[in-house]
């Protein structure tokens, strides 16, 4: 239990005698007491506000009411977010409210902040512990989805045939469009052994527009097999169906084989790699593609407030249709910084090359893509109602393309709310 990770409480600072009886008080088994105390307190200085938050939480956790504690817990690691024994404390109060997301996000925080072998130790042993889920999980995520460009549509008026010159309908070119995106997802995961778990979920992504783009449904569907061990590492095997409507009607159906493997690189970085093979069909074309991909991505907690990331993708596909075949591959650069204060910045920038083998009909050249994009996100830990937390993404992409048609850009924003259960 995460019993075991906590820090006795350390002084801030000399401080006003209500707040040393309080310190007392808990230490003498008495948290009510302790609680008495503290609220009616007034803190005056940065220093009296920032250990009264500390001893709430302490007293409230000391009390069994590791729910109450999240609140002022959650406020202090906001406020000192490079302090390791905040975010244990805090660690704790979530894990003991059934946050296990959340819990995990500061334990993994906290292996950047140069803790002790003992103590990095015990952090990984209660990583390890809480990978393994619950019986049931699942996440809801909603948002608005202004975007210059949702549809990936070519910004230019006309375009060139040979020595014919073509003018491009309003209706096939870049235009704005407003929506709304929802996602959920729900899964079983039944125990097989100590260290294996089954898998059965679906989840559903639904990217719905004003008239401006089309409606985009995902509905996919995945049993899987889930083996633990320790140091971080999970290996699991997948196999997955997906179906995907374009303004209501079929544009394609899939089958595939997943399989990943994590595990830990010392004390602060984590590794990830997956291969996939998927059968896609497409509806209107009415051709195939056999998609191979690999990706791998390296994660590293830099210290308590700063995490690194470093990733790349490699795909292959397959297909009688010469203009669908063809190999892409990307990298991705990006990390997450925590200010004092709650504010959360993750920044992620993308580079993507896609090449087609097949010539195109009417352009008589092959279509070579590559694609820029950067995304925001800002999130701030003050702010959670009942487990909801509120998410600002913004965006920026660029395709150029050797087909004027494939080029494009558009500027995205995405304000909603997810939480996961």
């Amino acid at each position: 239990m995460m019993g075991v990770l906590l820090l006795w409480l350390i002084p801030l600072a000399a401080s006003a005698a209500p707040l040393d009886d309080a310190e007392r008080a808990i230490k003498d088994g008495q948290p009510a007491e302790a609680l008495a105390v503290l609220d009616r307190f007034p803190p005056r200085t940065d220093t009296e506000i920032l250990r009264k938050l500390w001893l709430t939480g302490v007293a409230y956790q000391r009390a069994g009411q590791a729910q109450a504690a999240v609140a002022p817990l959650t406020r202090l690691v906001a406020q000192v977010p490079q302090n390791p024994t905040f975010r244990l404390e805090l660690a704790s109060a979530l894990i003991r409210s059934n946050q296990t997301e959340r819990a995990r996000y500061h334990l993994e925080q906290v292996k950047g902040t140069g803790l002790p072998p003992e103590l990095q130790t015990r952090v990984q042993t209660e990583l390890d512990r809480l990978q393994k889920p619950k019986q049931w999980q699942g996440y809801f995520r909603f948002a608005l989805i202004p975007e210059s460009n949702a549809a990936r549509r070519t910004a230019a008026e006309t375009v060139n045939l040979g020595a014919l010159v073509f003018t491009l309908a309003p209706s096939v070119r870049q235009q704005p469009a407003n929506g709304v995106e929802l996602g959920f997802g729900l899964a079983a995961l039944p125990l097989v052994s100590d260290r294996l778990r089954a898998r059965f979920g679906a989840d559903l992504q639904a990217r719905i527009f004003d008239g401006n783009a089309p409606d985009d449904v995902i509905l996919r569907a995945n049993t899987a097999l889930l083996s633990y061990g320790s140091n971080g590492r999970l290996l699991s095997a997948e196999l997955f169906a997906t179906q995907r409507w374009l303004d209501n009607a079929v544009y394609s159906r899939s089958a595939g084989l997943s399989l990943s493997y994590a595990r830990n690189l010392g004390s602060r970085t984590r590794l990830s790699v997956q291969g996939q093979h998927e059968d896609i069909r497409y509806n209107a074309g009415r051709y195939d593609v056999l998609r191979d991909a690999a990706s791998l991505q390296l994660a590293y907690a830099a210290s308590g407030q700063l995490m690194l990331r470093l990733g790349a993708r490699f795909e292959n596909r397959s297909s009688r249709n010469a203009q669908a075949a063809g190999h892409a591959a990307g990298v991705t650069v990006g990390g997450d910084y925590s200010f004092a204060g709650g504010l959360r910045l993750g920044l992620d920038l993308f580079y993507d090359r896609n090449a087609f083998d097949g010539v195109h009909p009417l352009f008589g050249v092959q279509r070579l893509d590559r694609k820029l994009a950067a995304t925001l996100q800002l999130t701030n830990q003050n702010w959670n109602y009942r487990g909801f937390a509120p998410v600002l993404k913004l965006g920026v992409e660029r395709q150029k393309s050797s087909i004027s048609l494939n080029s494009y850009r558009n500027l995205s924003a995405s304000i909603g709310v997810t939480r996961s259960f």
